[in-house]
């Protein structure tokens, strides 16, 4: 990024903390929750700007240290004290094909995040509520190389600023029933952390393959789901508002005019630990049945193919898919719940990510991914860690008979191979530099191109 970029970025980046600052000193005189401990970089990478759910917390963070801003002059600790929590971030990530894929570019791209979480416990008096609000502002661009995924995941959805989140959730019964309800990205399903730089391996893997109707951070959907839990096992079941209109790039609350349809969403999750060490696990099963409905990828409405024809395409009134997924920790000591940063794990952990879209309306058929984090690898490093995966995405086999009839002679996609090892660097609490490597075998899935090979680093930075 240019100097004029950066300085232009950190204005916006001022301008958005003082706003937030005038919420907060506002809301200074009721109290409110005992929020969990302050994210670290690795946490604020981990997320994709998905704050981790709410952990009680027995004394205020170290803004100190914890954060590039400090405590300000102690107003920080006292607004979280009275109950109003404010966050802001940075993360940006370089990227460049030094071979293969194309022409050689290196592109940055970024974004600023801020935040307030506020209690209800002290802030109105009814325990076990935390009421969310994100503002999200992503800038940049792409690497510029025809890939079926993003080398920069942070990149999705192109320049824009959102109200990423504006939602309320309410723990019940000693936190074992949680509904939540508002405007929020479905990363509350499928939940992944987002360590690796390709979008292959980072977040929900739904919004990677039907992402025209799933909707990942920073686009938010009206939502409202209910969690329970039973032991070792919790069930979730919710409901999400189709809406293209969610996806147009002015900066809005959102209404439901426009709406296509409802998303429904069911998961069944497991938390084991194994062993007399207690080693953690985290499975997760899950589907979505949508009735906005979309356009076959092959059929027209006369049955046959629409690239012979000419014919529109044949409309299906509903999409589907499943997913399944698990993290387990081979090795080491810590502990692991859903929704929270996998990196409070030590040791070394294996992780694998499954999901299938609807082959009638989806042009990205499936996508498998495995890979190891690695936390703490040295005694004098506890907070970096590293991470390597193997990652899929294959194009759909219907979408790619399609391809042929409207270019003939030209050889379909059919399915991309990515490769990514990355080290995460804490140089500071409060900022951290993870330089990476990707090597992308049949770019954008077409068989007959060379593998490319991308470099580049992630930044995070706590405000």
């Amino acid at each position: 990024m240019k100097a004029r970029a950066i300085a232009r970025a950190l204005s916006r980046v001022r301008g958005a903390g003082a706003l937030l600052a005038m919420l907060a000193a506002a809301l200074t005189p009721a109290a409110a929750l005992a929020q969990g401990a302050r994210t670290s970089p690795a946490t604020l990478q981990g997320q994709q700007g998905q704050p981790a759910l709410p952990a009680p917390a027995p004394s205020a963070p170290d803004f100190a240290s914890d954060t590039l801003t400090g405590d300000w002059g102690g107003l920080r600790t006292r607004l979280w004290e009275a109950g109003v929590d404010l966050t802001a971030g940075y993360k940006g990530e370089l990227a460049s094909n030094v071979e293969g894929g194309g022409p050689t570019s290196a592109t940055e791209a970024g974004q600023f995040a801020f935040g307030a979480t506020i209690d209800s416990a002290k802030r109105f008096g009814w325990p076990g509520g935390t009421f969310q609000v994100s503002i999200a502002y992503r800038q940049g661009a792409p690497l510029g190389v025809d890939f079926l995924q993003e080398p920069q995941e942070v990149y999705g959805r192109g320049d824009i600023i959102r109200l990423t989140e504006l939602w309320y959730e309410q723990k019940l019964d000693d936190d074992k029933v949680t509904f939540k309800i508002g405007r929020m990205p479905q990363g509350d399903f499928d939940s992944f952390p987002c360590y690796f730089m390709n979008l292959t391996f980072c977040g929900a893997a739904g919004g990677n393959i039907v992402g025209d109707y799933w909707f990942n951070w920073p686009i938010a959907q009206w939502a409202g789901w209910t969690r329970v839990e039973l032991g070792a096992f919790d069930l979730m079941a919710g409901v999400y508002v189709t809406n293209p209109t969610d996806l147009d790039k002015a900066f809005a609350p959102g209404w439901f005019s426009g709406a296509k349809g409802v998303m429904g969403r069911a998961e069944v999750g497991w938390s084991p630990k194994f062993g007399p060490s207690h080693l953690r696990g985290r499975y997760q099963l899950g589907a979505w049945y949508d009735t906005g409905g979309g356009d076959d990828v092959l059929l027209g409405v006369d049955g046959k193919p629409f690239a012979l024809t000419g014919e529109q395409p044949l409309y299906r009134s509903r999409r589907y898919g499943y997913y399944l997924q698990g993290v387990q920790q081979i090795t080491g000591t810590g502990a692991a719940d859903p929704g929270a940063d996998w990196t409070t794990i030590r040791g070394l952990s294996i992780f694998f990510n499954f999901i299938q879209g609807d082959r009638d309306t989806s042009t990205l058929d499936n996508q498998v991914a495995v890979g190891l984090f690695y936390a703490a690898p040295f005694a004098s490093r506890p907070m970096d860690h590293i991470g390597i995966a193997f990652g899929r995405t294959d194009y759909n086999y219907r979408a790619a008979e399609s391809f042929a009839l409207e270019r003939p002679g030209i050889q379909p996609p059919r399915a991309e191979y990515v490769s990514e090892l990355y080290y995460n660097y804490v140089l500071f609490h409060w900022i951290a530099i993870q330089p990476d490597v990707q090597y992308v075998i049949d770019p954008g899935g077409y068989p007959a191109r060379k593998p490319a090979v991308v470099v580049g680093a992630k930044t995070a930075i706590n405000f």
